[in-house]
């Protein structure tokens, strides 16, 4: 079977796990490992301040938590995407207004926010979908024009840039995820980013119980969102070799691109001439002139011991959302599409050129025979 994805994990990466339990390093408090992972993840992304935390889902749930939006806020979000982006909102309170997608980039359609932003929006999510940067000027303007908080999703996105810029650099905070099949990982795991110093000082707060001097007296109610030692020191390791693994991602999908750009009823991702797409999944979506349904051909490669998955389901219907969402919520025709349509192959660091070529030519057989 070729897994949609697998982890690499590298003899390197053991050794630095290894150390750290040698040394003790192991807890989310006390070590010298997370500081140094959180200082270098910075430098890499261009931000003033990273701080670890548990994982992906709970970094969004912390920086929406510092924010301290009143009950009932409206925050807008991308409506492809993870569930955790959505429950991040929920959680705290406030309300989720999901926002289409293009069908050319999968990405929100920036073009479509303003429409929903009235007196009680406070902020908007932006999901870089698959690693693909969003058009982040237009996103500045509705950020200053209506004085909102902006959070950048970067789960995805780790390496990618806009105008030459890093993704995770232009909000007010941006969430990164280094669960097994990111782009780097720490097994779970995540990290917040920042330039704002009080921002910084209260996610450093509010992850950790809300402990201050003297200990045990506490004037918030935090979290325990730590990260630990180990996977701190997985995650060291690992971003070390980033960018070689954003290169090989890169080269994946280009030579998916190559053997599969002639298959009618297949298309790609669009990516702007200003952005760095760093191919997190490789994704297709299988149209109309396709001899067969989407969900035909995940049956057909599945059968050839090939795995594959769906798009995100759009958050405007999501079953679990729908006492939540406001009414008049937009709808999402396009993110219907990209689920109905939208699948991504198997896009694991170290793919091998025989895997990609077998997968290709399994795809063209299935729209032929």
């Amino acid at each position: 079977m070729i897994k949609v994805f697998e982890p690499v994990i590298t003899k390197k990466d053991i050794t630095q796990v290894l150390n750290s339990l040698k040394k003790g390093d192991i807890s989310g408090s006390y070590n010298k490992t997370i500081e140094k992972f959180e200082n270098n993840f910075s430098e890499f992304i261009g931000t003033k301040h990273s701080i670890t935390t548990s994982s992906g889902t709970t970094a969004l749930h912390l920086a929406i938590s510092v924010l301290n939006l009143p009950k009932n806020s409206e925050i807008i979000l991308s409506s492809c995407t993870n569930i955790a982006t959505a429950l991040a909102i929920t959680h705290n309170n406030c309300i989720p207004v999901p926002i289409d997608s293009e069908l050319n980039t999968w990405n929100i359609d920036v073009n479509k926010i303003e429409k929903s932003i009235n007196k009680k929006t406070k902020a908007i999510i932006v999901v870089h979908f698959l690693g693909n940067p969003v058009n982040m000027s237009k996103l500045i303007y509705l950020k200053k024009k209506y004085n909102l908080y902006l959070i950048e999703d970067a789960a995805e996105a780790h390496g990618a840039t806009y105008n030459k810029k890093k993704i995770g650099s232009f909000g007010d905070l941006s969430c990164f995820s280094f669960y097994a099949n990111k782009i780097i990982t720490t097994g779970e795991g995540g990290m917040v980013c920042t330039n704002n110093d009080m921002l910084n000082k209260k996610l450093r707060l509010y992850k950790n119980l809300g402990f201050v001097e003297p200990r045990f007296v506490h004037y918030v109610q935090g979290y325990n969102f730590r990260l630990t030692g180990i996977q701190a020191a997985l995650g060291l390791e690992q971003l070390k070799n980033i960018n070689k693994i954003i290169s090989n991602k890169i080269k994946i999908a280009k030579l998916y691109m190559r053997l599969l750009k002639k298959i009618p009823g297949i298309e790609f991702v669009k990516n702007r001439n200003n952005t760095k797409h760093v191919y997190w999944m490789f994704g297709i979506r299988i149209t109309e002139k396709f001899k067969i349904t989407k969900d035909q051909l995940k049956n057909f490669l599945a059968k050839n011991q090939i795995e594959t998955r769906n798009l995100f389901y759009s958050m405007r219907n999501q079953p679990c959302l729908k006492k939540i969402l406001k009414k008049n919520s937009p709808e999402t025709p396009n993110s219907n599409i990209l689920w109905e349509q939208g699948m991504y192959l198997p896009s694991s660091h170290n793919l091998k050129k025989k895997e990609i070529i077998k997968i290709c030519s399994l795809i063209k057989k299935a729209n032929f025979e």
